[in-house]
């Protein structure tokens, strides 16, 4: 055997040992995870619906282990159909944030100079946050998209190309990544999923009126124009998988939720079992009380039970009556529903004014305990000048 044949094979089994070393340390990592799970109701919980809400798109979770390398591990699951080169994938994002340090430096929080904190990024192990997604995308020119429980999808836009790779991962429990892969899919190949948001790349589009926006924390908006083919597919798409046959509610919740087909079927879904349990109330409460009286021969005008009792009719007309009184109501509710995003805006004013009246009683309290103390009389009801507090944006 010559030397190079010699060398060739000593690779070949280093090779072998570190893929087979990679594959035990991840298998007690999930292993360890699962065993760890088992305690957890609220999170079993989680994770029975976040798979029931992939389900419902002919998706699936891809677990892959909590072992601080889990974002690496998903994003390579995606793109190669294995997650065993996570260290690499590592490495090159974070070779990516040195090399565009401009773009980075500005978001590390704590205080920390950024030669170490892409120096702790670089080590295996170790938690990352929304930037190194934006790294990892734009370095690999792919587009990430994020699937949360009850929440619309992220997508993290890596390039603007309209054959862009698309990367689908799971973020789950406030800390971990998973892997999204097709239903039927338990192979090693690229998962080479594409979402259908219905978006129209077509920037030159001059009708703002039909101009769709999806904002993130890290990209800037993108436009889209919503053509009335694109609109059946996806009405007809909400319809397969939900069973709802009114057009009109399907259009209405793809207008609210900026025509995310995946986030509109969830939220169909919830409504028919929303519905489905106020009318398993509604029937038991009704099987509690007595058959209507005029269901049955002795309630009739010359039957037994009339004679006895008295005249025991039910009155149809206020029946029905107070049965489209019922359904004005509920239209009503429905059209006074709001979105998430307007529900989430209201809370966050609305803690902002209590913060401020918070203040407000503080500076009171405070010349009011003043003016006892100095023996002075003062003006309780000066005005109070609030300064506006600052949020950050991570990217």
């Amino acid at each position: 055997m010559s030397k190079k044949q010699v060398v060739k094979t000593r690779t070949n089994k280093k090779l072998d040992l570190e893929r087979k070393r990679d594959e035990k340390a991840v298998r007690r990592a999930l292993a360890k995870e699962r065993k760890n799970r088992a305690h957890v109701g609220a999170e079993d919980e989680e994770f029975v619906s976040f798979a029931n809400q992939l389900l419902a798109m002919g998706l699936k979770l891809r677990e892959v282990p909590g072992d601080g390398n889990c974002l690496f591990r998903a994003l390579g699951d995606q793109l190669e159909g294995h997650s065993r080169n996570h260290l690499k994938h590592r490495r090159e994002t974070v070779d990516f944030m040195v090399k565009h340090r401009q773009d980075f430096e500005p978001f590390v929080e704590d205080d920390v100079p950024f030669d170490r904190y892409v120096a702790n990024l670089e080590k295996t192990g170790t938690f990352v946050g929304n930037d190194v997604i934006v790294a990892f995308a734009r370095n690999n020119q792919v587009n990430i998209v994020i699937h949360q429980l009850n929440a619309p999808l992220w997508q993290v836009f890596g390039t603007r190309k309209s054959n862009a790779v698309e990367l689908h991962i799971a973020y789950r429990y406030g800390e971990h990544y998973d892997s999204v892969r097709m239903l039927n899919d338990n192979s090693e190949a690229p998962a080479n999923l594409k979402t259908e948001m219905l978006i129209n790349d077509d920037s030159k589009k001059k009708d703002r009126n039909k101009m769709c926006h999806y904002q993130m924390e890290d990209i800037r908006d993108f436009e889209c124009e919503v053509t009335k083919t694109n609109l059946d597919d996806a009405v007809q798409k909400v319809r397969n998988a939900t069973g709802c046959m009114d057009t009109a509610v399907i259009v209405q919740n793809l207008e609210a939720e900026n025509y995310n087909i995946g986030s509109v079927i969830f939220t169909i879904l919830q409504m028919e079992e929303l519905k489905s349990s106020n009318s398993d109330e509604e029937s038991n409460q009704t099987s509690s009380n007595c058959s209507p009286p005029h269901m049955s021969p002795l309630w009739m005008e010359n039957g037994t039970g009339n004679r006895i009792f008295g005249n025991q009719t039910v009155n149809t007309e206020e029946i029905e009556n107070n049965r489209r009184l019922n359904e004005k109501e509920e239209n009503k509710r429905t059209k006074n529903k709001v979105t998430n995003k307007q529900r989430k805006e209201q809370q966050r004013l609305e803690k902002k004014k209590r913060q401020e009246e918070r203040h407000r009683q503080k500076v009171l309290d405070s010349r009011s305990n003043n003016t006892e103390d100095n023996g002075t009389n003062r003006d309780l009801q000066a005005p109070v000048t609030l300064v506006k507090t600052f949020t950050t944006l991570n990217i």
